[in-house]
Formats: structure tokens, sequence, C-alpha cells
């Protein structure tokens, strides 16, 4: 068998060339297949907080400060009437650069728009000192000790009490935002009473939408 070194040399250098072309290529293959990639894990943190009062406990956060766009307004009309309401004209000053048309409304206020506080209190006693952020930790600790300290015992209860949140307005604005923090609960606790403020009229969308949520409320 004759030895044909050229053919040999062309053979080499063939196989050669496509080593050299296909090995990196391999390799980066070969290290992505060995890395370790961490799958989606839930992390679960701990915000509650502690409390020398048995039975009770309280779950904290803080927003980051956000901003809300003006509303898409039906026409001219009514867009007209909302930058002349004295709202507007009230807030003005927590829109950046001082225009809300362009930037929307700044919520930062970090006691009334960025803290969160969910508490759940065992015989908890509910004396509608104020509301929201207003109720101060010494209230929502508050507990009976025996069934004459109040009129009206709940099972579960859990309480919405925003001013005028029996209106459509105020329920979105006042009680929307504690809804979106506290949902899960609504599903958690179906036999739960919502406890609500009420007013000189209960209007029917509010109350259609309690009903949707599958709650019962009380006044």
């Amino acid at each position: 068998m004759k030895f044909h070194a050229i053919r040999f040399i062309k053979t080499f250098a063939i196989i050669f060339a496509i080593i050299f072309f296909f090995y990196p290529i391999h390799k980066f293959s070969k290290q992505l297949n060995d890395e370790v990639i961490p799958s989606p894990v839930k992390i679960s943190i701990d915000l509650t907080t502690k409390s020398s009062i048995p039975d009770f406990h309280q779950i904290s956060y803080s927003l980051k400060p956000f901003t809300t766009y003006l509303p898409h307004f039906p026409d001219d009309e009514a867009r007209d009437w909302f930058l002349k309401s004295t709202y507007y004209k009230m807030y003005l000053n927590i829109c950046p650069n001082s225009s809300c048309e362009k930037n929307g409304f700044l919520f930062d206020n970090k006691d009334e728009h960025l803290q969160v506080r969910l508490a759940f209190v065992k015989n908890g006693l509910y004396l509608n000192d104020d509301c929201g952020y207003r109720y101060d930790d010494e209230a929502v600790r508050r507990t009976f000790k025996s069934t004459s300290e109040t009129s009206v015992i709940f099972d579960k209860a859990i309480i919405y009490t925003v001013p005028d949140g029996w209106s459509f307005q105020h329920f979105l604005d006042g009680i929307g935002p504690k809804l979106s923090h506290s949902r899960i609960y609504l599903d958690k606790y179906p036999d739960a009473k919502v406890i609500v403020k009420h007013g000189a009229r209960f209007d029917s969308a509010v109350k259609q939408i309690w009903s949707l949520l599958g709650n019962d409320f009380f006044c």
C-alpha cells in the first residue's frame, strides 16, 4: 500500500481544523450543562412583629414612593372641571415638578402611604378610636377581658374603617388600598364579618362589590 504524504497532510489538516473550530463550542456547551442553574424558589420572609401580648402578631412592610396619574376623562368638560377643582389645587404641590398631568401625583408620606400593617388580635376590642394609620399601637393591641366591655362580639372580624367608606369614592381611595394588601384574608376567613363605617346612605355599588367578595359586612 503506497503512502500518500500529501493526502495524509490534507486529511490531518481538515481534521485539525474541524477540532479547532468545534472544540470551543463543545466546551462552552458543556459548561452550560454542568452549571447549576437555580430554579425559581419562593423566599419566605418573616415579617411578623413579636409582642408581649398573647395571641397578637402583626405583619409590617414598607412600600417605595409611587405616583398615580390623572384619570382618563370622558371629555374636555370633565377634564377642565377636575383641573379647576379644590382637590386638584390642594394636592398640586405633591406632583413632581408641579406637573400632575405629566408626572402624576406623588405618594411618599411614610405614615399614610408607605407603611403597611396587618394586625391579628385574638379577642380584640374595637372602640372606633380612629381609622387607618391614625389607629395607634395601643388601640390596635387592645383586647377585652369580659363580654361587658363590648356591645357586639364576632367570632372573626376584619376591620376596614374609613371615613365615608360606604360611598363609592371613598371605597376606592380609602378601603381599596387596604383591600389590596389584605385580600388574601377575605378568602382565608370567608365567615368573617367585615366592619365598615356607615353613613347617611350605603351606595348600592359598594354593597354589590362586598357581595362579590363573598363577605358579610357590619356597619
